[in-house]
């Protein structure tokens, strides 16, 4: 009996079935490769993102409670700007109100009102013609010459118009405290004050006034960091003609040392503080300063990039491992408490607290406790490598317990890295690290940074005296 036409084979039908299958198995799959195209897509993205320079400093969520902005508390209390008196006013000008500006109507009980506008004068540059004389000697058989003492230069002929010491001033200051560019300070002296200048003209300039003039100030900065009782330092990344380096600050309260090196090595604090360095070492915990030739130094570790890495592990840690950092990072913020409260404690007080404290580290960090934790075994590890260095601003009187000095300081440095690239030349590096050692410490020490660098380019004998800088008070 012959097949009946209407009757489906099982064996097609399934065979339908499974084509069915497979174009949905197929339409799937690109859909799950579009998905992978856009993931692949967004991680290259983020990793991008990752080695922008702004986003390492990006918070992770918004603060709940923002600071305020304005001024700062603590900054003394809101003034208005104070009235000139009349001796200090260049140039009244008067606008009349004889009649009504709407209809014309006489005005009547008209009153007078003051407003006072405090801005740049409109002045032309000033010029200063210096005559000097010369005449030969027939006692010493020289040639001698006059000298101005306002003069910066002997230069005469063609070399004979230079640019003046105060616009040098200002312009070494934009660049090596401000970070502004050789070619954004020539462009600013034009518009503000009609002064040419080339950029090739300012780096000269700025190089000279690093090495002729600025270098002796340098070197007794050098010679003063070395017997503070206190120092922070820090590190930050730098170029020289695109090569890494690193820019290093040695400071405190009253002064302040940049240098500029190809090493991010112990051999630099070294070369800088000397082998004998009998302050304390303000630092954070990076190997170099862990080196055998700085073991005898006094250190202070900084406790805020500790409770900084302790806030993380307990943002990632759960249960019991979240119980290591609550413990250290409460040990920790009642040394700072402890700190504050000092002054008004007896010695024994003092004494028993502190005790207290250091008993309680000694536990938490001890090495026969059993941390399951990896991360938490590591920071137990660098914990019990700088015991020594956690609690000695409790002991010594105004010894900072974090590291903030040094990274403030570091922070225009940062700026002019990210607008200026960095030095081309290991000479220009060398004059960067002289001109913003010498202006920071200015204006640490409250001198006005202009007019210390007219003295700077006008003095015979150049020194901090000469200068009106001066040493940081003995401890």
């Amino acid at each position: 009996m012959p097949d009946d036409p209407t009757t489906i084979d099982p064996r097609d039908q399934r065979l339908a079935d499974l084509e069915a299958q497979l174009r949905q198995a197929l339409a799937r799959i690109a859909e799950l490769q579009q998905q992978v195209v856009d993931l692949q897509a967004r991680l290259t993205e983020a990793e991008r993102a990752g080695k922008r320079q702004a986003t390492p400093f990006a918070r992770a969520e918004h603060k709940a409670k923002r600071k305020r902005p304005g001024r700062k508390a603590g900054q003394g209390k809101f003034e208005y700007r104070a009235r000139p008196t009349p001796d200090q006013v260049t140039a009244t000008k008067v606008a009349p109100l004889p009649n009504c500006p709407d209809c014309g109507g006489r005005l009547g009980a008209r009153k007078q009102h003051e407003q006072f506008v405090i801005d740049l004068p409109e002045a032309p540059l000033s010029v200063t013609r210096y005559v000097t004389q010369s005449g030969h000697c027939p006692t010493c058989a020289h040639r001698v010459r006059s000298r101005h003492p306002e003069q910066i230069s002997d230069a005469t002929g063609a070399a004979g118009v230079v640019i003046g010491p105060r616009a040098k001033a200002l312009a070494a200051d934009w660049k090596h405290r401000l970070g502004v560019s050789f070619a954004k300070i020539a462009e600013m002296l034009s518009v503000a004050y009609g002064l040419r200048f080339t950029r090739s003209g300012l780096c000269q300039a700025d190089t000279r006034l690093a090495f002729k003039r600025a270098q002796p100030v340098y070197a007794e900065l050098i010679d003063l960091v070395r017997q503070s009782a206190v120092v922070h330092t820090d590190e930050t990344g730098w170029r020289i003609d695109l090569l890494s380096a690193w820019l290093w600050v040695f400071t405190n309260r009253h002064l302040t040392v940049y240098t500029i090196q190809a090493s991010r090595g112990h051999e630099v604090a070294v070369d800088i503080l000397g082998r004998e360095f009998q302050g304390v070492l303000v630092a954070d915990c990076f190997t170099a300063y862990d080196h055998r030739d700085l073991r005898d130094w006094l250190q202070q570790k900084c406790l805020g990039h500790l409770l900084k890495d302790l806030g993380k592990l307990r943002e990632t840690k759960t249960r019991g491992a979240i119980r290591f950092a609550q413990d250290v990072t409460a040990v920790l913020r009642a040394a700072l408490t402890l700190r504050d409260q000092k002054p008004r404690l007896t010695t024994r007080q003092f004494r028993v607290r502190a005790g207290r404290l250091e008993r309680r580290l000694d536990h938490l960090i001890d090495p026969r406790r059993q941390l399951t934790d990896a991360d938490n075994q590591r920071l137990a590890q660098r914990l019990r490598k700088q015991r020594a260095h956690l609690f000695r601003f409790l002991y010594l009187d105004g010894l900072d317990a974090t590291n903030n000095q040094a990274e403030r300081m570091l922070r225009p440095a940062v700026i002019t890295r990210k607008t200026n690239g960095c030095n081309r030349t290991t000479r220009g590096a060398f004059a960067h690290s002289i001109l913003a050692s010498v202006l920071v410490t200015c204006r640490q020490q409250g001198v006005s940074l202009l007019e210390t660098f007219v003295k700077l380019q006008r003095a015979t004998d150049i020194s901090l005296g000469t200068l009106g800088l001066l040493p940081p008070p003995a401890s």
